[in-house]
């Protein structure tokens, strides 16, 4: 009895271990965290990626609605000036993104990189807008594969605020 127990408790060990050690090997996650904006201003998106060991390439390929969106730039962050990088906006409602460097970084939940789009004026009603990473790669600086998953969260745009005009009648006191 005592050996059929110990035996479930090492099996049940071993299946535990192997389940993390595989959950560990997955790789990192890049993300695109929940942000709001209103219509008419810019916003700022922070590309994120949840752990990083010897980053040294990042592709992405983006697309998101040029009807709503407008992009404006990108910006390396403090994490990533060592990476050169390029984006390449020719085709609007996509984004090609490359970034590279000679030597590796590392880290725990930093945005990799921060894209800034104009939103359409004139939106009357709060809308869901929606960017895709349609493609994602990383490498090391050993030329190697990080494996990766991607979650990228819808972000919330308001209409535009009335700006109340008071008339100089309303004003005066009586």
């Amino acid at each position: 009895m005592n050996c059929t127990v110990t035996r479930l408790i090492t099996s049940l060990l071993c299946v535990g271990i192997a389940i993390l050690w595989t959950h560990v090997a997955w790789g990192a996650v890049v993300y695109v965290p929940e942000v709001e904006g209103k219509s008419g201003e810019s916003v700022d998106i922070p590309i994120m990626i949840d752990q990083a060991d010897n980053l040294a390439g990042v592709k992405l390929v983006m697309e998101y609605d040029p009807k709503i969106l407008f992009f404006k730039k990108g910006a390396r962050t403090s994490h990533t000036d060592s990476l050169m990088h390029i984006i390449n906006d020719k085709t609007p409602g996509k984004l090609i993104i490359v970034m590279a460097g000679a030597k590796g970084i590392k880290g725990k939940a930093f945005p990799i990189l921060t894209l800034t789009f104009k939103i359409k004026k004139g939106l009357k009603e709060s809308r869901k807008a929606q960017l895709a990473i349609t493609e994602v790669q990383l490498m090391t600086d050993e030329l190697k594969d990080i494996k990766c998953e991607i979650k990228v969260k819808p972000f919330m745009i308001s209409p535009q605020q009335k700006k109340i005009i008071l008339q100089e009648e309303d004003l005066r006191l009586k």
